[in-house]
């Protein structure tokens, strides 16, 4: 099962590769590291081989303007 979701310029993404096998998904603003170990594990139960890589891109945001 491939988690493949369309993502908008700048929206966390996770990439998980098991194998030769990427699956990518779009996370929600403000997750933790904790929930993206938890994502990891689940879609780990669903594939065979271990993970390879993870991937994690997060947007920079911009400092809050003083004023």
């Amino acid at each position: 099962m491939h988690l493949h979701q369309s993502a908008l310029a700048g929206e966390p993404r996770l990439r998980v590769v098991f194998g030769n096998t990427p699956v990518a998904m779009g996370l929600p603003v403000g997750s933790t590291l904790g929930d993206v170990a938890d994502w990891v594990g689940d879609v780990a139960r669903k594939h065979n081989g271990p993970v390879r890589s993870i991937d994690v891109k997060c947007p920079r945001r911009a400092p809050p303007r003083l004023g």
